[in-house]
């Protein structure tokens, strides 16, 4: 997979993004802000701020169940036909890929709330990839520009 270590004319932007509920909208707002020039499409916009909120607030609920203060790092890579958008955190292991689809409800009364964060952000993607390394969750989102 490229990212910005193997792309040498690509802009990055990189967060530090604590694990609370109000650095979320800060955080949205420095992706928005970096993007505005590009002129992307307001789909591919949208999309951003999915995979974005979704991800963080996966990890601001799960990562870290003992309420330790940490940071997920945050880096938005711009290629030319793409926008890789990486999480990286030392919470609790977990690979959010191997996670099966949340059931498919047959009536409104058997919908559940939650579960829908992690397929929405697979359908946004084109590409998704996890790894663990050095004790560390990876979990990088690929975002076609188009």
């Amino acid at each position: 997979m490229r990212n910005c270590a193997t792309e040498p004319a690509a802009k990055s932007l990189s967060l530090a993004v604590p694990n609370e509920l109000e650095a979320l909208e800060p955080a949205r707002l420095a992706m928005l802000e970096f993007i505005a020039p590009l002129g992307l499409p307001a789909r591919v916009v949208y999309r951003l701020e999915l995979v974005l909120e979704e991800a963080l607030m996966n990890r601001l609920r799960y990562a870290f169940p003992d309420g330790r203060k940490a940071n997920t790092e945050v880096t938005l890579c711009v290629v030319p036909e793409a926008l890789l958008l990486r999480f990286e955190d030392d919470g609790v292991p977990f690979d959010p890929l191997q996670l099966p689809p949340p059931p498919r409800a047959s009536s409104i009364d058997d919908v559940q709330v939650g579960g829908l964060g992690l397929p929405l952000t697979r359908k946004a993607a084109s590409a998704c990839y996890f790894e663990h390394v050095n004790g560390r969750n990876r979990f990088t989102v690929r975002l076609a520009r188009a």
